[in-house]
C-alpha cells in the first residue's frame, strides 16, 4: 500500500510542475512562428532595437534605426528643412518590432502592397487579421467632409500627440484614424472587422505610433 501511495504521488507531482513549466518566449517576430496561446503571451513583450545605421535596398545612403525600432529613410538632397519625411514604404520604416509595441500584439508578419500606387502595409497579429498602416497624398479637409457626409461623426483625440482626426460610425465604432503629417499627406489606421480591437486600444495604438511619428512630415 505505501508503494502504491508513494508511486500515485509521484505521478501527480510529475503533472503539476509540467504544467509550473514556461516555454522561453523570443521577441523576433520574422523568424518565430507561434501558436495562438503564445502569440497572446509574446504580445506583453517589448521590443527594443539598437540605434545603429541599416542598409536599405535601393538606396546608396544607409538608413538609420532608432531605439524605438522606426527606421529613417536617408534624406532626399532636395529637401530645404531637416525634418524626416515619411516616405512610401511603410513596411520599411515602421517595423514588426515597432508596431507589436504600439498595439500590444506580437506581429506575425508584415505585407507590403503589390501596387505601386498604393502605400500601406498589413500588420498580422494572427493568420487573418491585421491592422493597417495607409500613407495618402490627399487634402485631410476632403477627408473630413467625405466622412461626414456618410453620417460618421469626426473628432480630434488630445490622447493622439499630433493632429489627428478620428472617424466614428452611426454605431459608436471607430471607422478610421488619420494621423495628419499635412494638409495634403497622412497616415490612415485601420484593421480588419473581425480584429475585435476595442476603440480603447485603437486609440492606444494611433498614440504610440503618434508619438514615434510627431515630429515628421
Amino acid at each position: 500500500m505505501k508503494k502504491i501511495i508513494f508511486a500515485l504521488t509521484v505521478l501527480v507531482s510529475s503533472f503539476v510542475l509540467s504544467g509550473c513549466t514556461k516555454n522561453p518566449l523570443t521577441s523576433d517576430s520574422s523568424t518565430t512562428q507561434t501558436s495562438p496561446q503564445n502569440q497572446v503571451q509574446e504580445s506583453k513583450q517589448t521590443n527594443s532595437c539598437q540605434p545603429k545605421e541599416v542598409t536599405i535596398e535601393g538606396y546608396g545612403d544607409k538608413g538609420k534605426q532608432l531605439s524605438n525600432c522606426f527606421i529613417e529613410f536617408p534624406g532626399e538632397p532636395s529637401r530645404q528643412d531637416k525634418s524626416y519625411y515619411i516616405v512610401e514604404d511603410l513596411c520599411g520604416q515602421f517595423t514588426n518590432e515597432l508596431i507589436s509595441n504600439a498595439l500590444g500584439k506580437n506581429i506575425i508578419k508584415s505585407q507590403a502592397s503589390e501596387n505601386y500606387n498604393l502605400h500601406y502595409c498589413h500588420y498580422y497579429f494572427d493568420e487573418q487579421n491585421y491592422v493597417m498602416l495607409n500613407l495618402e497624398y490627399l487634402t485631410i479637409a476632403n477627408q473630413k467632409t467625405g466622412q461626414e457626409k456618410m453620417n460618421r461623426t469626426t473628432t480630434e483625440d488630445s490622447k493622439i500627440p499630433m493632429r489627428n482626426m478620428v472617424v466614428y460610425q452611426e454605431d459608436g465604432q471607430i471607422n478610421t484614424i488619420y494621423l495628419v503629417l499635412s494638409d495634403d499627406k497622412f497616415i490612415s489606421i485601420n484593421r480588419t472587422n473581425n480584429s475585435h480591437l476595442s476603440s480603447e486600444e485603437l486609440i492606444n495604438f494611433a498614440a504610440n505610433i503618434g508619438n514615434v511619428i510627431k515630429d515628421y512630415k
